[in-house]
């Protein structure tokens, strides 16, 4: 069974955008595999922890590229799209810096296992709409 699911997002109008969402997906599911393989005794420690960075370089990468887009075409919700990244990754942050600091792989994997909710919310409310404006200015550009 998996974390999350791509089909429970809103497909969006902005192929970057999708094609972002849905290797976030695949790594959030990786990572919980790895995870519960690792809780069950599985030597698995190392691969997680590469995935588990290639999760947090890519959520920055995710956030920095769609603010990008938004700052380009004008989006005028832009402050509050922002700052629900900014809040996003502080919570990341801090499970970070709590596994980190503790070398307690649990602090990050309970933060990866509760965010798909938010992951969701995120997309379905706030992405799509952003989405579906870019996607205007784009053709109107073209």
């Amino acid at each position: 069974m998996a974390l999350v699911y791509i089909e429970q997002l809103e497909d969006l109008d902005v192929e970057e955008m999708q094609q972002t969402h849905e290797d976030e997906v695949k790594l959030l599911n990786e990572i919980d595999k790895l995870a519960t393989q690792h809780q069950m005794g599985q030597p698995t420690l190392e691969e997680l922890e590469v995935k588990l960075n290639q999760y947090l370089v890519h959520v920055k990468e995710h956030f920095s590229n769609e603010e990008k887009l938004m700052r380009k075409y004008d989006f005028p919700s832009y402050e509050m799209h922002k700052m629900a990244h900014d809040i996003f990754l502080a919570d990341l942050g801090y499970a970070v810096n709590q596994w980190k600091r503790t070398d307690n792989l649990e602090k990050i994997t309970n933060f990866i296992r509760k965010s798909p909710e938010w992951i969701v919310l995120h997309i379905n409310s706030v992405d799509a709409p952003t989405s579906a404006f870019i996607a205007k200015q784009m053709e109107l550009e073209a």
